[in-house]
């Protein structure tokens, strides 16, 4: 019999729109016992453009407040400490918080429940790119099970919402290779410079060519603007030579 991981993959491939996406995910991920659910990188649109995946059923508070300005999601710190889901009423994470985080923490709780039904929230899991909520604590194999799910949304959201670029707002070879080498090696622009066996002023003109390419400010939103645009991993566009 086919798991149900991979029965959602196969619909999921077959989708060709994001709002079919997200019809595919709400059932799957509520017949495991998830009653809410964002999936997100939990870092403001407006430093992600369109990596900012948004696909959720909490009220637009809740999402404002995980973007609060100055805060960073505690529950993330908690999360690298252990692999099983978290518990919102165990002392055992909470305790670990500072104040002001559990403050923090309190509010996105009441926003997600429901200042209501708060007791009724009891477990979440939480990654890179997703928060789900359930009201009764969930067997490792349901938890597995959701993660992978949402994992799989996600990414299958990004490739749907990619920009379609023009050639010629693609890096070219010598900008792609100047940026790649900054962000994913370290590399500093001397060290680029003798790589390529270019003057190290070269290599700094390209890079801020890059840059405009990619409507980017920073080595940080050049990187985002790279994976967004999926040009993270490929080697950038030939030009002509000149004569």
């Amino acid at each position: 019999m086919r798991s149900r991981f991979w029965a959602f993959v196969e619909a999921c491939d077959e989708a060709q729109s994001i709002r079919a996406v997200k019809d595919l995910l709400a059932p799957a991920l509520r017949s495991q016992g998830i009653e809410s659910y964002a999936i997100m990188t939990h870092v403001p649109p407006r430093d992600l453009g369109s990596l900012a995946v948004l696909v959720h059923n909490w009220s637009q508070e809740a999402i404002e407040h995980v973007f609060l300005e100055g805060t960073i999601n505690p529950i993330f710190e908690a999360i690298e400490r252990t692999d099983d889901p978290l518990h919102w009423s165990s002392s055992d994470w909470r305790a670990t918080l500072r104040r002001d985080q559990r403050t923090w923490l309190h509010r996105l709780r009441l926003l997600v429940a429901g200042e209501s039904v708060t007791k009724s929230l009891k477990s979440i899991l939480v990654n890179a790119s997703c928060s789900l909520t359930s009201s009764a604590p969930l067997q490792p194999e349901q938890a597995q099970l959701c993660m992978h799910i949402a994992n799989y949304a996600y990414q299958h959201i990004q490739t749907l919402q990619r920009p379609q670029l023009r050639e010629s707002d693609r890096l070219t070879q010598r900008e792609h290779e100047c940026l790649y080498r900054a962000a994913i090696r370290g590399e500093r622009p001397s060290a680029v410079a003798r790589e390529l066996g270019v003057k190290v002023s070269t290599v700094r003109t390209l890079r801020q060519k890059a840059y405009g390419r990619l409507g980017a400010d920073s080595p940080e939103q050049a990187l985002w603007r790279m994976m967004e645009t999926g040009q993270l991993f490929q080697g950038g566009r030939k030009t002509k030579r000149q004569s």
